[in-house]
């Protein structure tokens, strides 16, 4: 007992020291009651466990009682019989303890104390080696080592972003002449790069910048805008005093400062400084707050934003942790609020499906393909299994794909537009110059992988059959994916996006000037060559002062990619002019804003779909009944004959324009004759080239080759050479008013094609290709549609009879029908015969 007397000599002495516990001592938390009892054990010499504990059903500790770590006795959970290994008891059933309780008040108050062990206590240089003290200590030590790996976390942050950012503040007789103060006449590229300017401007004085009035015109261009101090006017309650309590009255802040800048729309689209008044009436902020100013927080967190990443996938991983950096530097320094770091990120998922949609889309793809066995519909998942893009295109799209699928245009504009639907489409031009839909989807990603994803679908769908050219607004998501899933596709810009971007990013150019879209259409369309385009460029940038606008430099030096004058030796069917895709967009965007479910969508796009095909269906009509032409020139009697009437509208105004040509014999080389030819009006010269052996015709402008309309420079040509009708190679077969017919021998070589016999299946495919094109003319007319099954019928029950036999006779007598009904379906007896001959 003589050590255990030493023990409470110890003690006694401690009652007086302020680190000893004593009954009502009152704590903040019951974790503070614990590290009080733990440093006293420490310095007595014994380890403290967590005993009992008492709480409420609100999860609040009511009482906790606090032990000497011998208190008790620890003995083998199982019969020592059965224990390899006894376990040593090292507890005494000491009972020295401390309990606390919660108070009224919230705090914990010592309710019970008992300092008495029986049992030797450590030696104070031993201490740390218990429990409950080295807890203790490697908690401290991980504090302190993650303190100081922060510490050296941001100082190699700082460092690598070159050092912490000096506030500078200068007066404002000082900025007076520096080159970043505001001055009259000073011009911007738009009203936010003057706000950004007056903002940093304010930054480096000590002051905020609010925007102010502004002015529009009807079409919603700023007219004129002015920037004040933030301490402008006076703040006051928008309620009367009266009615707002005492200690809800806002404190106003503002003085009635004057300062402030003013900018008009000039002449040439841009900005200039009409006004700037540069003094104020009170206090300038110090260095130290000026990050915490509204204007200035902003212009921080969009400066994060600078770089705008097309696929944050592809973004190096030293890019980001550079960013990241930035960030965090930023927000060491002050400069931004916790409320600014989120969503930082860069969200890869532009748009996500609306409840229900997913559904929706679902009964509406299985219910088409019930109706139409043709029809084809394909759905993307990304690597979270969420849906990403829906597929799909009719049975017609595939027939109209396959006379008219050489040029297509990818339209993704309504998805840009932030329309309700992220809608997409595949198009094409038919030979009446009408838009004909070949693949719709709804795209929620704008990923290179998504994108990838789309055109190898669209292939599939159309049965591998890629088109030669396709047109698509500036993406290089799209452009990279085109490269790896198309290669023998020519990609080319299509200018009509082209043009349309510009009203956007030009917008106050177009408005600031009555003659600016003339003079940029005329670039976009009219140019023939290269050199005659750079010209007109150069012309035009002189003459709106747009030499140094950023956005058209960038388009001058990509126009190989868009421009119609690089571009004019690829066939694209007239697809750079406007109308068409006008009157298509024009009837979906009345859908795509509407707030309605998705089927109600999908219908009002299946009724304006259907509505397109019921027009070219009355084209055909017309078409047929147009073949008389009273006219004085053969050429135009055979284009008439030839040609469909929208497309013959096209050459008749060549012919007649080329009535008004000037040739010239320009000499012959070999077999072929060479002509120099002149527009009226124009001082430019066309070399037109003609064979008479061969009958090949070209010339320099080129617009056979872009649009496959002979141009007025040839039919001048021919008409100085008497020759009096245009070679039958010229009339293309989209062109025509057969464009449509069915040969079997051209049906025949879809089954026989070497990509299509591999297997069972695709021949299988390629053959229900093929009756599907029957089946939508037969489908077209209920006669049709009857004569179709009798057909079957009948030649069913004859094994002798191949399916080339039931073509044959399928298609001869809806031949001779369609053609006493003036049908579109325009089969013609010699392919008949030439396919049965085979």
């Amino acid at each position: 007992m003589a050590e255990l007397a030493g023990s409470d000599i110890f003690v006694g002495n401690a009652d007086d020291a302020n680190w000893v516990p004593k009954v009502d001592m009152e704590f903040k938390t019951d974790d503070e009651a614990y590290q009080f009892y733990n440093n006293y054990a420490k310095v007595v010499g014994f380890s403290v466990r967590k005993a009992w504990i008492n709480r409420r059903a609100s999860g609040v500790v009511i009482s906790r009682t606090y032990v000497c770590h011998k208190e008790g006795y620890q003995g083998n959970r199982r019969d020592e019989s059965e224990v390899k290994k006894p376990r040593q008891n090292e507890r005494t059933g000491c009972l020295a303890h401390l309990t606390i309780k919660i108070t009224e008040n919230g705090t914990y108050r010592i309710s019970e104390f008992h300092p008495m062990h029986n049992h030797e206590l450590v030696a104070p240089g031993k201490a740390h080696s218990l429990k409950s003290h080295r807890v203790a200590k490697r908690s401290r030590a991980a504090v302190a080592g993650m303190m100081a790996s922060q510490k050296a976390k941001i100082e190699y942050l700082v460092r690598q972003a070159g050092g912490y950012r000096q506030v500078r503040f200068f007066s404002v007789e000082d900025a007076a002449n520096k080159s970043w103060a505001p001055k009259i006449d000073m011009e911007f590229e738009n009203d936010e790069k003057a706000y950004q300017f007056y903002n940093e401007y304010a930054r480096r004085i000590g002051f905020d910048v609010r925007k102010a009035w502004i002015n529009r015109k009807a079409s919603g261009v700023i007219i004129s805008r002015t920037y004040v101090c933030y301490k402008e006017g006076f703040h006051g309650n928008k309620k009367n005093e009266s009615q707002v309590q005492q200690h809800r009255l806002r404190s106003s802040e503002r003085t009635g400062c004057h300062a402030r800048m003013t900018i008009k729309l000039a002449k040439n689209g841009r900005y200039r400084v009409s006004e700037f008044y540069w003094d104020h009436n009170h206090e300038f902020v110090t260095a130290r707050t000026a990050h915490t100013l509204k204007s200035h927080r902003t212009a921080n967190r969009a400066r994060l934003h600078e770089v705008d990443y097309e696929d944050d996938s592809r973004v190096e991983p030293r890019a980001k942790d550079e960013n990241l950096s930035e960030l965090t530097v930023a927000n060491q320094q002050g400069d931004l609020l916790p409320s600014h770091c989120k969503n930082y990120l860069h969200a890869k998922r532009t748009d996500t499906p609306k409840p229900g949609d997913v559904g929706a889309m679902l009964q509406y793809l299985q219910g088409r393909q019930v109706d139409d066995p043709a029809f084809y519909y394909a759905i993307h998942l990304d690597s979270e299994d969420q849906v990403t893009c829906f597929f799909w295109r009719d049975g017609r799209s595939a027939v109209d794909y396959r006379y008219f699928g050489d040029v297509v245009c990818f339209d993704t504009s309504y998805k840009i537009n932030n329309y309700v639907r992220p809608l997409a489409l595949f198009y094409g031009v038919n030979h009446h110059k009408q838009i004909v839909v070949f693949g719709t989807a709804l795209m929620y990603d704008d990923t290179e992988e998504c994108f990838k994803w789309l055109f190898e679908t669209f292939k599939s769908a159309m049965n591998g059959k890629e088109p030669n050219v396709v047109l698509t607004d500036q993406n290089m998501a799209i452009t990279n994916a085109l490269d790896l899933v198309w290669h023998g596709t020519r990609h080319r810009v299509c200018v009509w996006h082209m043009y349309q971007n510009a009203t956007k990013y030009l917008a106050q150019v177009f408005q600031g000037s009555r003659t600016f879209a003339s003079d940029f259409g005329k670039c976009l369309y009219d140019c023939e060559d290269d050199e005659e385009f750079a010209s007109e460029w150069i012309k035009m940038l002189e003459k709106y002062d747009l030499k140094e606008n950023i956005w058209l430099k960038k388009l001058f030096d990509d126009r190989d990619n868009w421009s119609v004058a690089c571009g004019r030796g690829m066939f694209c069917a007239d697809m750079s002019t406007t109308q068409c895709t006008e009157s298509l967009s024009s009837m979906l965007k009345e859908h795509l804003r509407q707030e309605n479910d998705l089927l109600q969508f999908l219908g009002n796009y299946e009724r304006v779909l259907y509505g397109r095909r019921y027009e070219e269906l009355l084209a055909d009509h017309h078409a047929t009944e147009s073949n008389s032409l009273v006219a004085s020139s053969r050429m135009l009697r055979q284009a008439a004959n030839i040609y469909t009437p929208a497309v013959f509208d096209i050459f008749q105004k060549e012919f007649e324009l080329s009535l008004d040509c000037m040739v010239y014999n320009a000499g012959m080389v070999e077999t072929t004759y060479e002509y120099k030819v002149t527009s009226e009006g124009s001082l430019k010269v066309h070399l037109v080239r003609l064979n008479p052996l061969d009958g090949t015709l070209v010339c320099s402008c080129k617009k056979f080759e872009f649009v496959g309309i002979q141009c007025r420079h040839v039919l001048k040509a021919l008409d100085v050479t008497n020759i009096k009708e245009l070679p039958l190679r010229y009339f293309l077969k989209r062109w025509r008013k057969d464009a449509k017919v069915i040969s079997l021998r051209d049906m025949h070589g879809l089954a026989t094609d070497n990509e299509l016999k591999s297997t069972r299946v695709r021949r299988f495919s390629s053959l229900c290709h093929i009756f599907s094109i029957i089946a939508s003319k037969a489908a077209e007319t209920v006669e049709g549609c009857k004569f179709i099954e009798r057909s079957f019928e009948l030649n069913q029950g004859n094994q002798r009879t191949t399916v080339w036999n039931i073509l044959e006779s399928v298609l001869l007598v809806l031949s001779s029908y369609t053609k006493e009904t003036n049908g579109g379906f325009g089969i013609s007896f010699h392919l008949i015969r030439f396919c049965s001959a085979e």
